[in-house]
């Protein structure tokens, strides 16, 4: 696949994860990465979006398409209600990293759980959820669930600390809900912790991001293999 994809990231953790799904996923499609941590911890230490975040966020965006990508994909949850604005201030597609896989779940089950380790992503993530549901004229229930100790015990180094309170979170949701997905791209890999019957119903936007970007790649007006209307 020719192309290229900026992703945009706000902590160093997702980079590795989110590169492998999608050059994975797309092989031969280009990466160029962004990566600011700065704006996170101003969103966590402020605990709202704001102008100057949206602007942040804009400038990484915009300096992605000034390296020709062909669409960026914004891989924090937590700045996710930035992107409406910032899709107005570019010229090239951007996506929401979790949109695709809020649209699967949406689309086949009625009690979805949603399972953080950050704060700041409770509320973009159901503004997120509650949007979808309604472009698809779905009547849904999101169940929140945060781990409260799992984000600093990553970032203190205990990793195997975060990923028993996430399976914990987890598992004890599933008995309350249809299907979970991961809020973060940080607790994805937790998902291939947990037992096959377990995991089948546990999601994460890893698992769509590469089908998504394939699709908004395709439709590309310049893409020879695009149909004329």
């Amino acid at each position: 696949m020719n192309g290229l994809v900026g992703l945009v990231h706000t902590t160093r953790l997702v980079v590795d994860p989110v590169h492998q799904a999608v050059t994975g996923g797309c092989p031969g499609l280009g990466v160029n990465h962004v990566l600011d941590e700065g704006i996170l911890r101003r969103l966590m230490s402020s605990g709202a979006i704001s102008g100057e975040i949206t602007r942040w966020l804009t400038d990484m965006v915009l300096s992605t398409e000034a390296v020709g990508a062909d669409l960026t994909v914004v891989s924090c949850s937590s700045v996710s209600p930035c992107v409406n604005e910032v899709r107005k201030r570019v010229k090239i597609p951007v996506l929401k990293i979790d949109e695709p896989m809020m649209e699967h779940a949406i689309a086949m089950a009625d009690r979805i759980g949603l399972v953080m380790t950050n704060p700041t992503t409770e509320k973009p993530s159901t503004l997120l959820f509650h949007e979808v549901a309604g472009r698809l004229g779905r009547k849904v229930t999101l169940v929140p669930r945060l781990c409260p100790n799992a984000f600093v015990r990553l970032n203190g180094g205990d990793r195997a600390g975060h990923d028993a309170e996430v399976r914990e979170t987890v598992e004890g949701l599933l008995g309350e809900v249809d299907v979970v997905m991961l809020a973060q791209i940080s607790i994805a890999r937790v998902r291939e912790q947990l037992a096959p019957d377990v995991s089948k119903r546990v999601f994460s936007s890893l698992d769509f991001i590469s089908g998504k970007i394939e699709q908004l790649l395709a439709e590309r007006p310049d893409n020879p293999l695009r149909q004329a209307p």
